[in-house]
């Protein structure tokens, strides 16, 4: 089985899934173990960090991050992952990363903004891609939206060749999804519909993708809208108009399941005084 093969690990647990004591060697791309890697053969390793991240975004080149287990070293990812044909994709058309174990799944703080960020800037990244078995192979486009994974297992050359290929045609049919909900939103607003424009816009954000031109265009007009509505929440507890509280309570409605219901609901309250 793969999990034996390449010593997969629960990520709850941090204990090997099966097989023999000891530790094992990770032969995922076709190495005995034991047997020297050619030197063509060597994926370039990127650095997990912003520097990393902000190159593939610009160069619109797809990242692949390899989650490594608790024992495993990089002289051991090499020995897992290796061919002429990665090792050349690796150099210019996409970036490899190693990305070390981390058990820790807590939750991360909720602040209320729907608005997807980069999972690749987490200080967490096992845990906002949900990596629960080691090692996984994960195949991202330049923005870090994850489009296929291989779990516990290190996937052949040919099988990770063929999942980058053919991202193109997922990352093209997302942003057309995307866009649709942003063709509605911007209906919406035209009628002023600030409540149809929220369910299309959150629409989108709950698909959790970022960085592609719909996702960003859907983010830019949902900041504007909020902070718009920010100014009038502020407008209305420094002037308390006679119908203050009504506004206020229509707004509430409004912007349910946004950042701004919080300031909304303390609003209320300081009105009511």
């Amino acid at each position: 089985m793969a999990k034996d093969k390449y010593n997969g690990k629960s990520a709850s647990s941090g204990k090997s899934s099966g097989g023999t004591a000891g530790k094992k060697k990770y032969g995922g791309g076709g190495s005995s173990g034991d047997s020297v890697i050619p030197k063509e053969e060597l994926l370039e390793w990127k650095k997990a960090d912003t520097a990393t991240y902000e190159k593939a975004a610009k160069d619109n080149t797809p990242i692949v991050l390899m989650f490594l287990d608790e024992e495993m070293t990089a002289i051991e990812a090499n020995e897992a992952l290796h061919s002429k044909e990665l090792a050349e994709l690796s150099k210019s058309k996409a970036a490899f990363v190693l990305i070390e174990y981390n058990a820790d799944r807590t939750p991360s703080l909720d602040d209320g903004c729907p608005v997807p960020t980069s999972k690749l800037l987490s200080p967490n990244p096992s845990r906002e891609y949900n990596i629960t078995e080691y090692i996984t192979v994960v195949v991202c486009d330049q923005y870090g939206n994850a489009y296929n994974r291989f779990n516990g297992s290190v996937p052949s050359p040919k099988d990770l060749q063929k999942k980058i290929d053919e991202m193109a045609k997922g990352i093209d049919a997302n942003n057309a999804k995307l866009q649709k909900n942003l063709d509605a939103a911007k209906k919406a607003l035209e009628a002023k519909d600030q409540a149809g424009f929220l369910k299309a816009a959150l629409a989108n954000f709950k698909t959790d993708l970022v960085g592609l031109p719909a996702q960003e265009q859907t983010i830019k007009a949902y900041r504007e809208l909020v902070d718009g509505a920010r100014s009038e929440v502020n407008s209305i507890l420094e002037g308390k108009p006679a119908d203050g509280e009504k506004r206020l309570k229509d707004m509430a409605k409004t912007f349910k399941g946004t950042e701004l219901a919080k300031e909304i609901e303390d609003a209320l309250e300081i009105l009511k005084g």
